[in-house]
């Protein structure tokens, strides 16, 4: 993945009067200016790193924190298991908190997707 070097230069792009109403509700929506939002998509198509808007960084950053959480916990869990074994006791899987923890992941990942929803990179087929 290239990372872009050198002083930005102008590009003049002509678009349609319904495409420009099409940009400019597609950048709104996304949180981003009409140019800022061509750029991180042909920027995308370039293979330079992801450009995410603020709401979708923020809503990375906290996804990211809770998959930690989770990951912590599973360790937690892990060895609390290993040291029962350890200490000839029994292991009883605890299903509901194991279907808890299911469907935790599962609406973080939910969450995941649509905060990359419309950003190019990861719907063409790079995932």
């Amino acid at each position: 993945m290239a990372l872009p070097v050198g002083r930005p230069q102008k590009v003049t792009v002509r678009f349609r009067e319904s495409e420009m109403r099409q940009l400019a509700e597609v950048s709104h929506q996304r949180g981003m200016t009409r140019t800022g939002w061509i750029v991180a998509l042909v920027r995308s198509r370039l293979g330079s790193p992801v450009q995410h808007s603020p709401d979708e960084h923020a809503a990375l950053r906290a996804i990211v924190r809770e998959l930690n959480r989770i990951g912590g916990n599973i360790n937690q869990i892990a060895h609390a298991a290993n040291t029962s074994v350890l200490q000839g006791r029994a292991v009883v899987p605890d299903l509901s908190a194991i279907q808890a923890a299911k469907l935790v992941i599962e609406t973080e990942l939910a969450q995941l997707r649509n905060a990359l929803h419309g950003n190019a990179d990861y719907w063409d087929g790079r995932r």
